[in-house]
């Protein structure tokens, strides 16, 4: 069976990029906050759209584990709209806002981002494009030293988003003598050593994603389940397999599925893939849903390891096997299973990336639907 597609040599060449960027992305991450800005934030709102907002949730509790500062996640209609007019005032000068765009060029972000700062608070760009629309709003930019990479739906730029995400929630840390600064090195230098690992986290995967990708491709639905960090991932999947494939595709928190998905009228049409790493605190209640699910005659995929792959297994199901690192950085590896199932599944159908930018999606061509919106502006 022909393996090759663009998506596919998307993501075997982001381990490379990932590791060769490391240095700049640590550098760019060190200086993207003044010492005196990273005192006065109590707390960071992070925001962005599609791959940025996954990214951002992938890298939530990177921000209370090692920078120990509260952070939040929120959609940039949310935060620009409503979060940024009724927040109370000292609560926003007090707050960074983190927000994120690829491409520099998202309309809602950069709305977000000046109704911010019209509000008082920071603001910081996380992007690749240092002269594009977001920077020239922001107080200061995070550059993501991301390459060209096999054109097709993101997985470099959105593991660039989270890698510096995490680099700066160390950052943070570090100047909030929240850790030490050989704490803060150590943290570095475990990051860049998963890098190196990650390449051969892609190649283990490849084969066993295509088994699956085949064994689901006559489904009706694939649904993708995941808690904390890991949600993302879930969210990250099922928006990979719509822009890959077109296929129907959803995610859901874990603890939600049992009060919504569970209720399906077509349990045996639709594939489950689990998200949940060998150590996640959500280990039990996968399992607990793992029993639900099996009944209901579901199609069962995990991705990860632990009890809930142990017991997929026995059950007769799949289990796309992730080495056991870090919950906090669990999306740098668990993110690498459903892009390659996209990957695989949208080779296999013989889809175009986006459905090729023809009618009725050319409006979709030149990326006019998220970047030329009209600003919001309050009162008007």
């Amino acid at each position: 069976m022909e393996l090759s597609n663009p998506m596919r040599e998307q993501v075997f060449a982001t381990p490379g990029a990932l590791l060769e960027g490391f240095d700049a992305l640590e550098l760019n991450a060190r200086l993207a906050v003044e010492t005196p800005d990273i005192y006065r934030t109590q707390r960071v709102v992070l925001t962005g759209s599609g791959d940025s907002w996954f990214a951002a949730k992938a890298a939530e509790l990177a921000f209370w584990i090692d920078a120990q500062v509260a952070a939040e996640v929120r959609s940039p209609l949310e935060a620009g709209r409503y979060q940024s007019q009724h927040f109370p005032r000292r609560e926003l000068e007090t707050t960074l806002l983190v927000a994120l765009s690829n491409s520099g060029a998202a309309a809602r972000v950069a709305e977000a981002a000046t109704l911010w700062r019209g509000a008082g608070a920071k603001v910081l760009a996380v992007t690749k494009n240092e002269a594009g629309r977001l920077a020239g709003i922001a107080d200061r930019t995070l550059l993501l030293p991301v390459p060209e990479l096999p054109n097709a739906p993101g997985v470099g730029p959105y593991l660039f988003a989270v890698l510096g995400l995490e680099l700066l929630a160390i950052r943070f840390g570090e100047v909030k003598l929240a850790i030490t600064m050989d704490e803060a090195q150590a943290l570095r230098a475990e990051l860049k050593s998963l890098l190196a690992r990650l390449e051969g986290v892609v190649a283990d995967l490849d084969a066993p994603a295509l088994e699956v990708a085949a064994a689901i491709s006559g489904g009706q639905l694939v649904e993708f389940v995941g808690g904390g960090p890991n949600f993302a991932v879930a969210e990250y999947g099922a928006a990979k397999l719509l822009e890959a494939s077109g296929r129907h595709a959803l995610a859901r928190d874990l603890e939600e599925w049992t009060h919504l998905n569970y209720f399906d009228n077509a349990p045996t049409r639709i594939a489950t893939v689990l998200v949940v790493p060998a150590n996640s605190p959500t280990q039990g209640r996968a399992v607990e849903l793992i029993a639900y699910m099996h009944k209901l005659g579901r199609s069962l995929v995990v991705v990860g390891g632990g009890e809930a792959a142990e017991l997929v297994q026995r059950l007769g199901h799949a289990v796309l096997a992730v080495p056991a690192i870090a919950e906090r950085w669990s999306p740098l590896f668990t993110s690498i299973a459903p892009a390659l199932l996209a990957a695989h599944l949208s080779a296999l159908d013989g889809a175009e990336y986006g459905r090729g930018g023809k009618a009725p999606w050319d409006d979709s061509r030149t990326a006019a639907t998220v970047q030329q919106s009209a600003i919001w502006e309050p009162g008007k």
